[in-house]
């Protein structure tokens, strides 16, 4: 199926799509990204994505409303372009052109990429029996250093840890804090369910304020589930009753074991099972695929 990728503009195929070797996204990660999954062409939550997006712009004083072209519309039009019935689709902002050098004055106007592609598909087998996970040696990034609620195109310290799990025979990496906190997975939010308990960590222990984690607290709350943000330690997460990851491209996504070690019975809970469900559902009512989305989305 043919990917596309649009730079400011312009469509183009993957081979021939091109940015300047002087862009500051190429020369220092001076970016920032958002993932959206699109069912049936239909991109999930655009709004949300975009105004992180805006946000983390904002953060890095990126000029967001400088960007050449409409973002919203560009996806869109990406979109069409490509049409493929479920895709992933990567937007990436830069600060554009520059001098070599720290100092960003004369750098611009922003630099737009939005790359459109196949949306991968997870073995079914891990929906329904879950995914291994490690808690890796490699930590997060602090709050003070490169603060991880900021979607930065700089992801070396989550490629190390998603590395560090490989080695490991793990699906995903868990990271820890400096304090030795539970925080996030490379690529995903993490919930733990401990005695009728939905927990994920708070935002001030160092991670991204996921959209489909935000999705999925308000989905637990709305279903009479004690859910809410608390700090956790690993063997939380190693004595948890379930756990499971979240993301844009994940979905839901049970994990089975930790460090090697089953999570309570080694499958998915009762809990986890029922979000699952009810994410798969919210995805139906803003997409109206006419499909299951877990049957694409993995």
């Amino acid at each position: 199926m043919p990917e596309r990728i649009n730079v400011n503009g312009v469509l183009a195929a993957p081979e021939s799509a091109s940015v300047s070797p002087l862009d500051r996204g190429f020369l220092f990660g001076d970016g920032v990204y958002e993932t959206i999954r699109a069912y049936g062409g239909r991109p999930f939550l655009l709004r949300e994505h975009l105004e992180r997006l805006q946000r983390s712009a904002e953060r890095l004083e990126i000029p967001y409303e400088r960007a050449v072209v409409d973002i919203e519309q560009e996806v869109h039009r990406t979109l069409g372009d490509a049409d493929l019935p479920d895709a992933a689709i990567r937007i990436v902002l830069t600060r554009g052109r520059g001098p070599v050098g720290y100092d960003p004055e004369g750098c611009g106007p922003p630099t737009l990429v939005i790359h459109v592609r196949p949306c991968p598909v997870l073995p079914p087998s891990f929906v329904r029996e879950g995914v291994d996970v490690a808690i890796v040696e490699v930590t997060r990034n602090a709050r003070s250093a490169l603060d991880p609620a900021i979607k930065s195109s700089n992801l070396l310290n989550n490629f190390l840890a998603w590395r560090a799990a490989r080695r490991l025979g793990a699906f995903e990496p868990i990271l820890l804090n400096a304090a030795g906190r539970l925080t996030e997975g490379a690529s995903s939010n993490l919930f733990v369910a401990r005695s009728g308990r939905l927990l994920t960590p708070p935002l001030e222990d160092g991670l991204l304020e996921g959209i489909t984690r935000g999705v999925v607290l308000e989905l637990a709350r709305a279903d009479g589930l004690d859910a809410g943000e608390a700090s956790l330690a690993a063997d939380d997460l190693r004595t948890g009753d379930e756990a499971f990851l979240t993301s844009t491209l994940k979905g839901v996504l049970p994990i089975r074991r930790c460090d090697g070690w089953p999570i309570q019975h080694g499958r998915p809970g009762t809990i986890t099972r029922r979000l699952i469900a009810l994410f798969d559902a919210r995805v139906q009512a803003e997409t109206k695929t006419g499909s299951a989305p877990g049957s694409m989305r993995r």
